[in-house]
């Protein structure tokens, strides 16, 4: 039996009822808003599930990845910016529930992953609260160029260094946060490549810094969401619908599929689509 029939078969009654009810939620939702199910919301909804299987299985990608995609495809930035963010919220919360009920992060209020995970969201509302108050009117070209340089470097470094520990440092992993929020904020993405690195060469292991990273986005996101609404900010169902369906519908698949990978083949893999997604970043602002 082939690893991914495995994976699928592995997925508890819990994360079975979770892709039921998904379906069902978006069932009533084209009806609600008389949407017709064309071509176009099929391949938005396998885009963002793919997105998103990327980015609850690594940590990284949803946005960096779908955002310059649907822009291309002639969306608004403010109106798919926050469309991202409501979809992390919801789907973050929901990966680093089932990371937890998983085994691959442990949430309980003592644990180690708790206190990084509540750090790093506390982190994270300083950066997105200045980004969103900014987010239209910064000249974000080269604030891209310096963030596909930081997250190229990262990459290249975790492959470098994935098998050193640096010591742990609380103002070190809040200024990250920082950071990663200020970048999703103002762009969609970026959050994911420089918090799931920054965690792996802290000592923190693969898995954990996945679930950990996952519940830190769906924090930061949600902040985000409320200053955009906050701003009169509206969202688009024909957008937001599928949107949210493909990204809800991947949450218990991708962790199942980091319950079985290897950690060292995790951390290559972490290091591989960092270093692509930086250099993805500075490739699309140069040209």
């Amino acid at each position: 039996m082939s690893q991914h029939k495995s994976i699928l078969m592995n997925m508890n009654t819990k994360k079975q009822m979770w892709v039921l009810c998904v379906v069902g939620f978006f069932l009533i939702a084209i009806l609600v808003f008389d949407l017709s199910l064309s071509w176009g919301i099929v391949g938005l909804i396998t885009l963002c599930f793919i997105c998103e299987l990327m980015d609850s299985s690594l940590g990284m990608g949803y946005g960096t990845t779908l955002t310059p995609v649907l822009l291309a495809f002639g969306y608004e930035p403010l109106e798919l910016v926050p469309t991202i963010l409501l979809s992390e919220f919801l789907s973050g919360f929901a990966s680093s529930y089932f990371h937890h009920d998983t085994g691959n992060v442990d949430f309980t209020r003592q644990s180690r992953d708790f206190r990084v995970a509540i750090l790093l969201a506390l982190g994270s509302v300083v950066g997105v609260a200045i980004g969103v108050n900014i987010a239209v009117h910064i000249p974000t070209y080269i604030l891209k160029l310096v963030i596909g340089l930081i997250i190229t470097t990262a990459g290249i470094s975790i492959w470098v260094l994935h098998s050193r520990v640096f010591i742990f440092k609380t103002w070190k992993m809040f200024l990250l946060a920082s950071i990663a929020s200020f970048n999703k904020a103002l762009s969609g993405g970026g959050y994911g490549p420089l918090l799931t690195s920054g965690q792996l060469l802290s000592g923190i292991n693969g898995k954990a810094s996945v679930g950990i990273t996952s519940f830190a986005e769906g924090f930061t996101c949600m902040v985000g969401v409320i200053l955009f609404l906050g701003k009169g900010q509206k969202f688009t169902p024909e957008l937001l619908i599928p949107v949210l369906a493909g990204a809800l519908l991947s949450v218990p698949i991708s962790t199942e599929f980091v319950k079985h990978i290897n950690e060292l083949k995790l951390k290559k893999i972490i290091a591989v689509l960092t270093t692509i997604l930086g250099l993805f970043t500075i490739t699309k602002e140069l040209l």
